[in-house]
């Protein structure tokens, strides 16, 4: 079954919306953590069912083939060449159908959803930040550091980010409110990826206007508050403590900051990488408890590339260029999609959980789409194209 290309409304939107709501505000991975794994089990396979049968009864009208061929490309290598560190087959394969379920199926729910709608998904989801510090504090979590339903900071950090970019395609109302919420929310993540890549998108936003410099004063402001503010704290926030004593010149307080430094982190497989390049050193070989432990990899890139090899990886940059080159041909007209990208390929590099990030997939794909729609709009003939 086929649909036209051009059609923005799928059947049943309620069920979209609750797709969305379980992808992009990663319920299933919460609820493992909050509750038990019993709830998280029937959530995580009930979202995948519905993505099913969302397709069923919408068809198909289309597929993301840089990421089926990459998921394709690694599984197959990573997971059948080299099988020293594959856990359970029967945990592989599962892996891989949930893989290719949300780019066969997500494909067509982020097809029908527009920018606004994801906006919203996105500020619930980064609001969910402040649930975490006044209703669900996670205990193991780091002192003042807050994730919301991402668990991590710099994954929360990211999601700050596809808003904060969003923002800037949206009308005056979302762009003022997005900008201000999306920046302080990530801030209190105090993610370093976040901080640094929010500040090199307010670069980039000034090729649009100068005013957009605005947006950077703002944000200083308010990290210049927290960093006012944790010093009249009883215990204060290590994290805060390292970027005030860099800031301040104050060399001995400020080392601390690159105790957990990537560039170290990735060192530790650079052995590995180089002593397989081509069919790479097996599936889960750069996660913790593979060739380096404890620690995993922490970059996608190195991810692919070490477990996969040389074609996987080769695949996903190129798929990635195409991207950024699309993306930066329509800046002008949508200048939220090369911010996106950018917010994304740089997270990349401190994440190694993209292929089961399902939030993560699930943004990659829709810029994917929003590209898609604008090179078919403008390849329409003049008469024929719709606002």
């Amino acid at each position: 079954m086929t649909i036209n290309l051009d059609k923005k409304h799928s059947r049943f939107p309620i069920l979209r919306y609750l797709i969305l709501a379980l992808f992009l505000w990663n319920l299933p991975a919460f609820l493992l953590t909050y509750t038990n794994s019993s709830i998280s089990s029937l959530i995580s396979y009930l979202s995948y069912v519905l993505l099913i049968v969302f397709v069923i009864v919408n068809g198909k009208s289309g597929n993301n083939k840089g990421m089926l061929l990459l998921g394709l490309s690694y599984f197959l290598i990573s997971g059948l060449i080299n099988q020293q560190y594959m856990p359970d087959f029967r945990f592989f394969l599962v892996i891989v159908i949930k893989y290719f379920i949300v780019i066969w199926g997500g494909y067509e729910v982020l097809k029908r959803t527009n920018k606004v709608e994801m906006w919203w998904f996105l500020i619930i989801g980064a609001l969910s930040i402040l649930g975490n510090m006044f209703l669900f504090n996670d205990p193991k979590a780091d002192y003042g550091r807050y994730s919301g339903f991402y668990l991590d900071p710099n994954n929360g950090g990211l999601i700050c980010l596809m808003g904060f970019s969003t923002s800037f395609f949206l009308p005056k109302a979302y762009k003022i409110i997005g900008k201000i919420a999306f920046t302080l929310l990530g801030i209190f993540t105090l993610s370093r990826t976040f901080v640094i890549t929010w500040i090199l998108i307010n670069i980039l936003s000034i090729k649009l206007s100068v005013k957009n410099i605005k947006m950077l004063a703002i944000g200083f402001g308010i990290l210049t508050s927290l960093l006012i503010y944790n010093e009249f704290l009883p215990v204060k926030n290590p994290r805060l403590e390292q970027i005030s004593a860099s800031l301040s010149g104050n060399e001995s307080k400020a080392k601390g900051i690159d105790k957990d430094s990537r560039w170290h982190t990735w060192s530790r497989y650079y052995d590995a990488l180089q002593s397989k390049p081509i069919l790479g050193n097996g599936y889960q070989s750069f996660l913790g408890s593979g060739i380096a432990p404890p620690v995993g990899v922490h970059n996608t890139y190195l991810l692919i590339w070490g477990e996969g090899g040389i074609i996987p990886i080769l695949i996903f940059l190129i798929y990635l260029m195409w991207l950024f080159s699309k993306s930066y041909i329509i800046f002008k007209s949508k200048p939220h999609l090369l911010m996106m990208l950018l917010g994304l390929s740089l997270f990349l590099m401190t994440n190694h959980n993209f292929l089961t990030s399902n939030y993560s997939l699930f943004i990659l794909m829709w810029i994917h789409v929003e590209i898609k729609k604008d090179l078919s709009f403008n390849n329409k003939p003049t008469e024929l194209r719709q606002d």
